[in-house]
C-alpha cells in the first residue's frame, strides 16, 4: 500500500570583443546583455519508490496488522505508475504528486469447500499543493506549499469454487485531507544539490493525522536534466466509518527530472 518524490539555473557571458577600440559614439558598439528569464516554468519527475509498510488494516471488527517488507511489495506488485508534475509562474507554483499502484496475489484456501483466493488491491495516492517561495538566493530556497491528498483504495477478493461455488467481493474507500507544507534546495556545488520536503496533515477532516517526509541529493546533470536519489515516507492515521487505516510506508526513492 505503498507505494514515492523532488527540484531546480541561469548562466550567461559575454565575449570581449578585441583587435579595435570603440568609442561610446562608435554605431558598431553593441553592448550584449543575457535575455530575462522567463516567467513559467514548468517540470517533470517520473520516479520509482522501493517500499516497505507497517501498521493496521480494518474493515468492521476485524482488524490486521500489516508488516510488508520491500520483496512482500515487488512479488505482489503488478502495475505501477509514479510521477511530479509543475508549472510555476514567478514565485508561485502549483505541484502535482501522483501514486498508482496495483497488486495481485494468489494462495490456496485450506479444504475442498473453495478453491484458491484471488485479492486484487489497487491504490491511489494524490498529493496537490500550491506553493510560494519566500527565500531565494544563489545557493538555497525556501517554498512554503498547501493543499490536499487524496487516497484511494479498492480491493477485490475471489474465491474460486471447489464444493461450494465461487464468490468475489469487492471494497473501496476514497478520501481527502488537507495538509501543508515546505520544500529546501541546497546547491551545494554547481551540479551536487540536497533537496528536503515535508508536509503534515488531516487534523481531524478526514484523517486524524497524514504526514510525508523526503530527504535526497541529487546531481543537474545539465539545466534541464537532473538526477535525485533519497529516501520517502508517508504516514496514515484514518479510522472513518468502519475502514481503520494506520500505516506508514517507507523506502528509497529514485527518480529523473525534466525542467522546462
Amino acid at each position: 500500500m505503498k507505494i514515492f518524490p523532488l527540484i531546480f539555473f541561469l548562466s550567461w557571458s559575454a565575449p570581449l570583443l578585441g583587435g579595435t577600440v570603440a568609442t561610446a559614439e562608435d554605431p558598431s558598439l553593441e553592448i550584449s546583455t543575457p535575455p530575462p528569464s522567463l516567467p513559467w516554468h514548468f517540470r517533470l519527475a517520473p520516479y520509482l519508490w522501493l517500499t516497505q509498510s507497517k501498521g493496521t488494516v480494518g474493515v468492521g471488527s476485524f482488524s490486521r496488522d500489516v508488516d510488508l517488507s520491500k520483496s512482500d511489495t515487488l512479488s505482489n506488485f503488478s502495475l505501477g505508475v509514479m510521477f511530479i508534475t509543475e508549472i510555476g509562474y514567478e514565485r508561485w507554483s502549483l505541484e502535482n504528486d501522483v501514486i498508482y499502484a496495483k497488486f495481485e496475489s494468489s494462495a490456496a484456501t485450506p479444504g475442498p469447500l473453495f478453491g484458491k483466493l484471488n485479492s486484487t488491491l489497487n491504490q491511489i495516492f494524490w498529493t496537490s499543493l500550491m506553493g510560494y517561495r519566500v527565500i531565494e538566493c544563489d545557493r538555497f530556497s525556501l517554498d512554503l506549499q498547501a493543499g490536499f491528498r487524496l487516497v484511494s483504495l479498492g480491493s477485490r477478493m475471489e474465491l474460486n469454487s471447489g464444493l461450494l461455488p465461487g464468490r468475489s467481493e469487492w471494497y473501496s474507500r476514497t478520501w481527502v485531507d488537507p495538509v501543508i507544507g515546505l520544500r529546501t534546495r541546497t546547491n551545494a556545488t554547481d551540479w551536487l544539490f540536497l533537496a528536503v520536503r515535508g508536509d503534515i496533515g488531516g487534523f481531524g477532516a478526514n484523517s486524524e493525522l497524514t504526514w510525508q517526509a523526503f530527504a535526497g541529493a541529487g546531481v543537474q546533470v545539465s539545466r534541464w536534466f537532473a538526477l535525485l536519489a533519497g529516501y520517502r515516507a508517508i504516514g496514515y492515521d484514518y479510522d472513518q466509518a468502519g475502514f481503520q487505516y494506520d500505516v506508514v510506508t517507507h523506502g528509497p526513492a529514485f527518480g529523473m527530472e525534466f525542467n522546462f
